[in-house]
């Protein structure tokens, strides 16, 4: 129907009809009560985690960190206690690890199963991550999924979206991958990399926010495989995201160095010493070994940092250029106020204001 072909009459009985009504909104609905929904969550994963396992015999046949389970699928069975093939698997509730993560007042309790926790990298919750994952409700549904490696801010910033809190904490449980073999049909094999699960209370989800076949208030649990991780900047200033949770909280919501309304990974001048962050910093870029010869792989390049980099250089990111070649991307971070503040560097000392940008 062409809503702009409606008759002047029938416009006339519909303004009539919300001018006789007192409430002419929707019905809005309060949120229940955060520390009700979580009892009754907690008590709804538990019995799942009671009453489950997974493929631990099919995993264990072989090294943790092997060819063969570099491509585990880990699966969920409910246990059967009249099927002697499932009767006396180990439960999930005795796997698993338990990690406290509080919001919005309550104490949420996290179960996450570490089948393999990675060899690699450590993941931040202010990083960027790659991974595969399927996320299902308490009775199995899926409601969403990835099969090759999907790419994720793991903190929402402004526009920038980010993912439920429960996945994130989940994940930062576990390390990458450390390299990867591509075939001859170009798929990739991942190596050593982190494999696991969370169970996640709907607080620590979408709460009371249904979002496509998830309904409110309902626990989510994630399955995943973690690969890669890389850094973020959220406030442009040159300084990686993680570096910028000088707490290692995990969240960087708690690290404020000049006291005002921004935390410092959103905040373009740290110290608030009127000298953006950014210009007290130096920026630099390699595409060369020490031989003069172009990066030709990302591993070479990453060598090249390990063995070369300054004391006070930190690494930002490797980007592929379009002949196929690498750049190393890093940052100069000065600590001139060595006497006064030893231990802290330009840009969160508000006795220096050397404008680099300047130079």
């Amino acid at each position: 129907m062409n809503l702009r072909k409606l008759t002047l009459a029938t416009l006339s009985i519909v303004l009539l009809s919300f001018s006789c009504k007192k409430d002419d909104g929707p019905e809005i609905i309060p949120d229940r009560d955060r520390q009700e929904v979580y009892d009754e969550d907690i008590l709804e994963i538990e019995e799942y985690l009671e009453t489950h396992f997974y493929n631990y015999e099919e995993f264990n046949a072989n090294p943790e960190y092997s060819l063969a389970n570099d491509e585990f699928e880990l699966v969920f069975e409910a246990i059967n206690p009249d099927d002697p093939d499932t009767a006396d698997k180990t439960p999930l509730i005795d796997q698993v690890i338990e990690k406290t993560v509080t919001q919005d007042g309550i104490d949420y309790k996290l179960y996450i199963l570490k089948v393999r926790e990675g060899l690699n990298k450590n993941v931040h919750g202010l990083d960027r991550a790659a991974v595969t994952y399927n996320g299902t409700l308490v009775d199995g549904t899926s409601f969403d999924s990835a099969v090759t490696p999907a790419f994720f801010n793991l903190t929402t910033v402004g526009s920038q979206g980010g993912v439920v809190v429960g996945f994130r904490e989940g994940l930062t449980e576990f390390k990458t991958a450390d390299g990867f073999t591509e075939a001859a049909d170009g798929s990739v094999v991942y190596h050593n990399h982190g494999i696991g699960a969370a169970f996640i209370p709907s607080g620590l989800g979408y709460f009371s926010r249904p979002v496509g076949s998830i309904p409110q208030y309902a626990p989510i649990f994630f399955r995943f495989n973690v690969y890669s991780r890389s850094n973020t900047d959220f406030d442009l200033d040159g300084i990686p995201s993680y570096l910028e949770d000088l707490s290692m909280s995990g969240d960087g919501l708690d690290d404020n160095t000049d006291g005002d309304l921004l935390v410092n990974f959103i905040d373009n001048d740290d110290d608030g010493d009127g000298v953006l962050t950014r210009d007290e910093v130096i920026k630099k870029e390699y595409t060369k070994n020490e031989s003069d010869v172009d990066f030709a792989t990302e591993a070479e390049a990453q060598t090249y940092y390990d063995d070369n980099a300054a004391a006070d250089e930190v690494f930002v990111s490797i980007e592929i250029e379009n002949d196929g070649t690498y750049i190393l991307n890093t940052v100069v971070v000065p600590n001139t106020n060595t006497s006064d503040s030893p231990d802290l560097p330009d840009y969160l000392d508000d006795t220096v204001t050397n404008d680099l940008s300047e130079d």
